[in-house]
């Protein structure tokens, strides 16, 4: 005669069955949940990657941009700092891709970090006093809708062109202010140029030294306009070469002109 299994045991099997069952559930969702973390994980890296490819890419934008406005103007001595200045809060970038879109914006920075950590701004990143420093403004926005990742992000960023304009500027503006001080209050012999030309060039020599220490080259020209009053027309120029740029090399120059009449 077959015995038959108890109560007992088929209520034990059946509690041990569901206890397997249970914890097959717990492991599969756990598989799925771990899965889930690591999807979302690899993508916030990658949005992050692709962050600060996009950061570096604006702020390269907005440096050849600079450069290009330098190199193709010649600027009013007295002006430059402030035209240069409205340029730069005019400049903008934006990167865009599948998943993110990166606005980047532009202001003169007045202060800021020497060490930058956007790798891509090498050798112009960081802040560096006398240089023309530019604040970079970035605003990241994107994600993975598909699983359920969202980016944002605002961050500053600085880098700087080695270009010496204020230097450059101030050379300039003594030269020229110089000048009209010995032209005003000098009563030449008489109204030539072996006369006239080395009273200016005495007078635009203390800048000139100054502007050499800084690198920088100033040159003034100068031509008899008239005789009678003695009027002198006086080009002050300074220049910086081989500055340079993320697009190479370029140069710099800032003058200012007027006519000057001497004390008769």
């Amino acid at each position: 005669m077959a015995k038959r299994l108890g109560i007992g045991a088929t209520i034990a099997a059946a509690v041990i069955f569901s206890i397997v069952l249970t914890s097959n559930f717990a492991v599969y969702y756990a598989a799925q949940d771990d899965a889930r973390l690591h999807s979302e994980s690899n993508a916030a890296d990658a949005l992050a990657d692709e962050s600060s490819a996009s950061e570096g890419a604006g702020g390269i934008n907005i440096l050849l941009r600079e450069q290009a406005f330098l190199g193709s103007h010649i600027l009013d001595c007295s002006s430059a700092l402030g035209v240069v200045s409205a340029e730069i809060r005019s400049l903008t970038d934006t990167q865009t891709s599948a998943n993110l879109t990166v606005v980047t914006s532009a202001s003169p920075a007045l202060r800021g970090p020497a060490v930058e950590n956007l790798s891509m701004l090498v050798p112009f990143g960081g802040y560096v006093n006398g240089f023309l420093d530019t604040a970079l403004h970035e605003e990241e926005k994107g994600g993975e809708s598909v699983i359920g990742v969202s980016y944002a992000r605002n961050e500053t960023h600085y880098a700087n062109l080695p270009l010496r304009i204020g230097d450059m500027a101030r050379d300039c503006d003594n030269a020229y202010s110089d000048i009209g001080h010995v032209i005003s209050t000098t009563v030449p012999p008489n109204c030539t140029a072996s006369a006239i030309f080395p009273l200016i060039a005495a007078a635009s020599s203390s800048s000139s030294a100054m502007a050499m220490l800084s690198g920088l080259r100033l040159a003034v020209h100068s031509n008899i306009v008239r005789v009678a009053p003695c009027s002198v027309g006086v080009v002050a120029m300074v220049s910086q070469v081989n500055v340079l740029g993320p697009a190479g090399v370029f140069s710099v120059e800032l003058q200012r002109e007027g006519l000057f009449v001497f004390e008769q």
